[in-house]
C-alpha cells in the first residue's frame, strides 16, 4: 500500500491537502523543482468517486506538471478512483480505456514526487485493464527518466496489487498459479475469472417453485418427495430407452417440478395446478399417495427388457438405439457383449490409446431422417468401456474428485501458468459421489487456450495418468445456428488414473472429461457443464422464449442477428437473462 501522506489545506498545508505536509505545494516549490515532472504527457481525470477538493488538487497537479485533456480519447493516461469496470464505462467507453494507461490518483502524485513517470504496474485502477495499462504506461517511453546511468533506479511505493491466480476457498475452483512456482512465471488473472469470495447466496424467497422454467425453481439435491420423484423417473428412463423422447421429456418435466416443490405432498390438490402435472401424471401421483408406489413403475422395474437395456446403456458409448439393437440380437448380459465385441479384458487394461476423434456435425432436425443405428462413439471405445467396466462403474468420492482436480491443474501449471479451472457436473451441485469428473479450464490470454487441451492430454498420457482418450476435439468456428451436436469447445473425454504418489491411489481408472473454453465464454461453459440437464435445458428455453437468444456452453447469441454476448461472471449470465441467481447446489432439477 502506498504511504498516504497527510493532505494539507491548499493554502495552509493542513491535513486536507492533496500533497505531502513535509514539503510545500508544487506552486510554492523552489525554482529548481518547478520543472514539469511529466512533460508533454496528456492526462484525463475521471471525476467519479472524487470530491471537489481532490478534483481541484489533481487538476492543479496535472496542469503544472503535464497537460490536462478534456476528452479521454485525447489522453495518454486516465486517472480514476473507480475500481469497477461497469462504473468506469459510465464515463469512458471501454474500447477507449483499453488503449490507455488507467491508473489511480496515487500514480500522479508519486510520479510528480519522483520527477518522472513511474511504472504503472502497481497503480492499475481496473483489474481487467491490467495488461493494457502496463502496455500503454508512459514510464520509460518518455524522454529523460530515472533510468539514466548516473541516477539510481527508483523504487516506487507499493500499492495493493490486483489478484493473481490463487487457490479459491471453494474446492470447485482451482487455478494453475495456486501451485507454488517461480515469481517470474506468475500470471495475472482477472477477478472475473475467479470464483466470488465470499460465495453469492441464493435468495430462495425470490425464486418461484411454480414456474414453468427449472432455472427459476430452487431444486435441492434431495427433496421431501424424493421417493415419488424416483417412481416417475423410472417411467422416464424406460421411455428414453425405448426412443420415446417426447414422452420421456413429459415425465422429466413433471419430476423436475415435484423436485422443487418445498412441501410434503399429501393430497393431489396440492399439485394439480403445478405446471406439467396433467391428468395422466396426476393420476399416477394419486396412485402413489394411496399405495406408496406407481404400478407402471414397478412393472417396468421387473421387466427383463428394461433391466437389459438399462444394463447395456450403462456402458460408456452405448446409447438407447444401440442398446435396443443389441437386445434384438438376443444379447442379454455384459458377458454376451464381450463376446459380441471381441473384448479381451486383460488386453484392454494393458492398452493405452490416445486418438483424436472429431465429432461429426449433425443436420438440423428438419433435415434428419431416421436416427443412425449406432449413436455411441464407435465399437472400439465400446470395447474399451466394456474392458474397464468394473473400474468405471465405481463411484468417486468428493475428496478423490478434488484430488484429481489438484493433480491435473498441477500438470497444467507446468504447461501454461495462469490457467484457472472449475470442477463442474454433479460434484459442483453437491453430490457426495460422482460417476465421472468434469473440469472446465481457461486462461486469461485467449490465444493461449487453443491447443492446450491436446497438450495437456499428451502430457498426462506420457506420465501414465491418462490411459485412454475416448474423444478429443478442437475448437470449432462460431456456429450461431448450433448445427453441431455438441458445443464448439475444445474437450477430451478420457480414462484417468491417479499417480502412485497420490494418497488416493489404488489403481482404479476413472472417467475424466477436460473442457477448455476461451475466457470470454468461460462462465457459460461452467454453467452448461454444471447442469443439471433440465436446468440447462430450461435456461436455453428461457433465453429463446423471453429474449430471442440462443444459449449453450459455447456462448450466448442473439437469434435475429447472431450478435454474441460475453458475460464476465457466472452471475452476469443470470443478470443478462433477467433471472435471479441460483447457486449450483439448488440446480438439481433432475433425480
Amino acid at each position: 500500500m502506498p504511504f498516504k501522506r497527510p493532505r494539507p489545506n491548499p493554502t495552509q498545508g493542513g491535513p486536507n491537502s492533496e500533497s505531502s505536509s513535509s514539503r510545500p505545494l508544487p506552486a510554492k516549490q523552489t525554482k529548481t523543482s518547478t520543472a514539469k515532472g511529466l512533460p508533454d504527457m496528456k492526462i484525463y481525470i475521471v471525476q467519479a468517486k472524487l470530491d471537489a477538493e481532490s478534483i481541484a488538487t489533481l487538476t492543479g497537479l496535472a496542469e503544472r506538471h503535464s497537460g490536462v485533456c478534456r476528452n479521454a480519447e485525447d489522453a495518454e493516461v486516465l486517472i480514476t478512483a473507480v475500481s469497477m469496470r461497469r462504473r468506469l464505462e459510465r464515463h469512458v467507453p471501454w474500447e477507449i480505456a483499453k488503449t490507455k494507461a488507467v491508473v489511480t490518483p496515487q500514480w500522479l502524485r508519486d510520479s510528480i514526487e519522483h520527477g518522472g513517470p513511474l511504472p504503472c504496474d502497481d497503480y492499475v485502477a481496473i483489474g481487467d485493464l491490467h495488461e493494457t495499462t502496463v502496455q500503454h504506461c508512459p514510464d520509460c517511453n518518455c524522454k529523460p527518466c530515472g533510468c539514466s546511468d548516473d541516477s539510481p533506479s527508483p523504487t516506487p511505493p507499493t500499492s495493493p496489487r490486483p489478484r493473481t491466480a490463487e487457490l479459491s476457498s471453494s474446492p470447485t475452483s482451482l487455478s494453475a498459479a495456486s501451485v507454488p512456482e517461480p515469481a517470474e512465471r506468475a500470471v495475472y488473472v482477472p477477478e472475473n475469472l475467479l470464483p466470488p469470495d465470499p460465495p453469492i447466496p441464493t435468495k430462495l424467497e425470490t425464486l418461484d417453485y411454480t414456474s414453468r422454467y427449472a432455472c427459476q425453481r430452487p431444486a435441492p439435491l434431495v427433496c421431501v418427495n424424493q421417493s415419488l420423484v424416483r417412481e416417475l423417473d423410472t417411467i422416464r428412463h424406460s421411455r428414453w430407452l425405448e426412443g420415446e423422447d417426447r414422452s420421456a421429456l413429459s415425465y422429466e418435466r413433471a419430476a423436475s417440478v415435484i423436485k422443487a416443490y418445498p412441501h410434503k405432498i399429501r393430497s393431489l390438490a396440492q399439485v394439480v395446478k403445478l405446471p406439467f402435472i396433467g391428468t395422466k401424471i396426476g393420476g399416477l401421483i394419486e396412485q402413489y399417495l394411496n399405495t406408496g408406489t406407481i404400478l407402471e413403475a414397478e412393472t417396468i422395474k421387473g421387466s427383463e427388457r428394461f433391466q437389459t437395456l438399462s444394463l447395456f446403456a450403462s456402458i460408456y458409448g452405448i446409447g438407447p438405439s444401440t442398446a435396443r439393437r443389441l437386445y434384438d440380437l438376443n444379447l442379454r448380459t455384459l458377458e454376451d457383449l464381450e463376446i459380441y465385441y471381441g473384448v479381451e479384458r486383460d488386453d484392454v487394461g494393458r492398452q493405452s490409446q490416445i486418438v483424436e476423434v472429431e465429432e461429426k456435425p449433425q443436420h438440423p432436425r428438419w433435415m434428419r431422417g431416421q436416427r443412425a443405428a449406432d449413436d455411441g462413439l464407435g465399437d472400439s471405445w465400446i470395447r474399451v468401456a466394456l474392458g474397464l467396466r468394473e473400474d468405471l462403474a465405481k463411484r468417486i468420492p468428493r475428496a478423490e474428485v478434488e484430488e484429481m482436480g489438484r493433480v491435473v491443474i498441477t500438470e497444467l501449471n507446468d504447461l501454461k501458468p495462469g490457467c484457472v479451472s472449475t470442477i463442474v457436473g454433479g460434484y459442483r451441485r453437491g453430490k457426495r459421489e460422482s460417476n465421472d469428473v468434469d473440469i472446465v479450464f481457461t486462461h486469461p490470454d485467449a490465444s493461449k487456450v487453443k491447443g492446450l487441451c491436446k497438450s495437456l492430454v499428451r502430457r498426462l498420457h506420457e506420465r501414465g495418468m491418462v490411459t485412454h482418450v475416448m474423444h478429443l476435439s478442437s475448437f470449432h468456428t462460431h456456429d450461431p445456428l448450433r448445427l453441431h451436436h455438441w458445443d464448439n469447445l475444445e474437450k477430451a473425454l478420457t480414462v484417468f488414473i491417479l499417480p502412485p504418489t497420490s494418497p488416493f491411489y489404488d489403481g482404479t481408472r476413472r472417467r475424466l472429461d477436460l473442457i477448455f473454453a476461451s475466457p470470454e465464454v468461460y462462465w457459460t461453459a461452467v454453467i452448461g457443464w454444471t447442469g443439471s440437464i433440465m436446468f440447462q435445458r430450461d435456461i436455453r428455453q428461457w433465453a429463446k422464449d423471453k429474449l430471442g437468444m440462443k444459449f449453450d456452453s459455447s456462448g450466448i447469441t442473439r437469434r435475429y442477428d447472431s450478435k454474441e454476448f460475453y458475460p464476465k461472471t457466472e452471475k452476469e449470465v443470470f443478470e443478462l437473462f433477467g433471472l435471479q441467481w441460483v447457486d449450483p447446489t439448488w440446480r438439481n432439477a433432475d433425480l
